[in-house]
């Protein structure tokens, strides 16, 4: 080939694997497991007040959680929570549900209903995919009282410390 012709058959080629880049790169933005934004976060920002007012009513009544994830699995790991009242005896009788949103995958949650398991525990199995920091947004209700808090912590795989 003559210098010539090899000069414009050389800029057409940049351009076919900028463009092909470009496509890739667009691609690869709207599918898999890219990160996403916090799920419908606008109808949150616009309830922050009733939002805010829960999480007083919830301070109040001084009820604590402590959440532990179990070594991951191909399943996912067993989520656990432990209940406390105000005067620090386990918490009986409640209805507790986690929902379990990646560090790094924010727009992709995991919910789990867990089941009591006697003095104040709750556990149940969760398909959490990945190993990695976890914010696990803790709801419990008894009768009328209502219980959030988010706790944040690390699932590892099975087999490490």
């Amino acid at each position: 080939m003559s210098p010539s012709r090899l000069w414009p058959a050389a800029v057409v080629a940049v351009l076919v694997v900028t463009v092909a880049a470009n496509g890739v790169l667009l691609w690869a933005a709207h599918h898999g497991d890219a990160p996403a934004i916090e799920p419908d976060y606008y109808r949150k920002a616009v309830a922050w007040d009733s939002t805010l007012a829960a999480r007083r009513a919830s301070a109040a009544l001084g009820w604590r959680a402590d959440a532990v994830l179990g070594p991951l699995a191909a399943g996912g790991a067993e989520v656990g929570v432990v209940l406390t009242d105000a005067a620090g005896a386990p918490l009986e009788g409640a209805h507790v549900r986690v929902t379990a949103v990646h560090n790094a995958r924010g727009g992709r949650t995991v919910e789990a209903v867990l089941a009591p398991r006697g003095a104040g525990r709750y556990a149940a199995r969760a398909p959490l995919g990945r190993a990695g920091l976890w914010e696990l947004r803790i709801e419990a209700a008894r009768g009328a009282e209502r219980f959030a808090v988010s706790l944040r912590r690390d699932a590892r795989p099975a087999g490490r410390p």
